[in-house]
């Protein structure tokens, strides 16, 4: 009985881990930052605990843009994205 409640709480923490992984908030539209440069850039919530910040925001990936440019810590970890854009000037 002890071992399969062991691996239903292993399951459960399985999951609950996958349903609750580092997922990047709303995309902020932070307009040119130089000639054909667009930035944009989102938080990232639901780092694992005992992640480190910086390391997970460097590997998740946002749309089919892939990870972010830079990572911007303060009191959360920012992705920022810089999109080629021939409207920036």
């Amino acid at each position: 009985m002890r071992w399969l409640l062991a691996s239903v709480v292993g399951v459960t923490l399985l999951l609950s881990t996958q349903a609750h992984a580092a997922n990047w908030g709303d995309l902020k539209d932070d307009g040119c930052k130089g000639a054909n440069v667009h930035r944009f850039s989102a938080v990232l919530w639901n780092i694992p605990w005992g992640s480190n910040w910086e390391a997970t925001c460097a590997e998740t990936p946002i749309l089919d843009w892939g990870p972010p440019t830079r990572c911007v810590t303060n009191l959360n970890v920012w992705g920022e994205w810089d999109r080629p854009d021939p409207n920036c000037k």
